[in-house]
């Protein structure tokens, strides 16, 4: 072997490595759903929700208190199981969903008398209230630009949750109530489904086959019923496959809600936001 095959030999070396490299990489990369492919999503995890919520529940001879639920001593940062998945049942036609619920309680002492439904209760006397909240969320999208890279959407969705709220204490002298006589205990109790459409759009943005950036804004105010309102919805997250079907995602999430009730099992006024981060693991066929 002369001078110039030994120097040539490592150059050779180092060339062959470096293709074997690139060419298991552009194995591995071929081996992931490509963005825009995937038929089937599922995510499950948890979401940490930061709340602001204020409730009014009227009664039958006029409007109630307004009740400031942080401000009364229910958790404003609380942790629950959250679930969302997406069906592209169609190569522009998507389907998708996401569901968590929230259950808070507290008791407080107010130095003037409130107005609960039919009932007024005492100051300075313990007041109990517990709150659950249902937040289910359904849309249907049609990309309207889908490529390789990017996927642009408009979204036509429905909220569909449901609102529990729950106050006991001692009835007012002057108050009386449903529940019986000045000094004796009593409890107001509602229950209602908040059913809103909501109109937007969402994007997609496909770094490589196996990480994307998404986003959606979605809102609108409109009366079904008896129920009357307006509601706003923005979602910002990035999801990482670890492996062609597994993967982990981080999402921002900021709903807004403010709507009048008026049915027999609710009559009366919900003001409610909520900041939440979620985390989640990511199945994908």
């Amino acid at each position: 072997m002369n001078a110039q095959e030994k120097r040539l030999k490592p150059n050779r070396c180092l060339v062959a490595l470096l293709c074997g490299i690139a060419m298991a990489q552009c194995a591995t990369a071929q081996d992931f759903i490509k963005g825009g492919e995937d038929h089937v999503t599922f995510n499950l995890g948890g979401i940490l929700n930061q709340f602001s919520t204020t409730v009014r529940l009227n009664g039958s001879t006029g409007p109630g208190t307004p009740v400031d639920l942080e401000g009364h001593g229910l958790d404003n940062n609380l942790s629950s199981i959250l679930a969302s998945g997406t069906w592209r049942w169609a190569d522009r036609h998507r389907s998708d969903f996401m569901y968590f619920r929230a259950k808070r309680s507290a008791n407080k002492q107010y130095d003037r008398d409130i107005v609960i439904g039919d009932n007024t209760f005492q100051a300075n006397a313990d007041i109990d209230i517990e709150a659950k909240a249902e937040y289910l969320l359904l849309d249907y999208r049609y990309s309207f630009v889908k490529s390789e890279a990017w996927e642009f959407a408009g979204v036509l969705g429905v909220y569909a949750g449901r609102f529990n709220f729950d106050a006991s204490g001692t009835l007012a002298v002057s108050g009386g109530g449903s529940g019986g006589g000045a000094g004796t205990t009593a409890t107001s109790s509602s229950s209602t489904t908040v059913p809103l459409p909501l109109i937007g759009v969402a994007a997609d943005w496909y770094i490589e086959p196996r990480w994307k950036v998404s986003s959606m804004l979605e809102g609108m105010k409109a009366k079904i019923g008896d129920v009357d309102g307006h509601m706003v919805v923005f979602q910002l997250g990035t999801d990482y496959m670890i492996t062609r079907n597994w993967g982990l995602g981080i999402s921002y999430l900021y709903s807004t809600l403010d709507v009048d009730v008026s049915k027999n099992s609710f009559n009366g006024k919900i003001d409610w936001s909520s900041n939440a981060i979620l985390a989640y693991a990511t199945l994908k066929f």
